[in-house]
């Protein structure tokens, strides 16, 4: 008996772990790789799981250029997973960058990029 007790312990350590990622950006407003009319006054993120508001990192670029977004800028919802940041004013922009990194609830860090564009007149 003592046998199988460690072949089956062998066994369980050499089966692959899963591991699912945390705080996945599941939606916004504009969506990635949108081509949109205007340039946006605020963007909107979804994420899977629930924030750690204090440790959020969110930047976001208009041609390359970083925006100045004060923290009055950021609204989370009750549950914590949806977020609007209103846009600065800045002139006109073809391409935006979002880049955040965040701490989940369940302590698991995540971090993703998006990008939109404006249309050209």
């Amino acid at each position: 008996i003592m046998r199988w007790h460690w072949l089956s312990a062998l066994v369980l350590c050499a089966m692959p772990c899963v591991v699912w990622p945390h705080s996945l950006l599941r939606g916004s407003e504009p969506p990635a790789n949108a081509v949109i009319d205007q340039p946006p006054l605020q963007i909107r993120l979804h994420f899977s799981e629930a924030v750690e508001k204090g440790f959020a990192r969110i930047e976001v670029k208009a041609d390359d250029q970083l925006l100045n977004l004060s923290a009055s800028g950021f609204q989370w919802d009750a549950s914590g997973k949806k977020l609007v940041i209103a846009l600065p004013a800045h002139p006109p922009a073809h391409q935006y960058d979002v880049v955040w990194s965040m701490l989940a609830k369940d302590g698991h860090p995540s971090q993703g990029r998006l990008r939109f564009k404006v249309k050209s007149p």
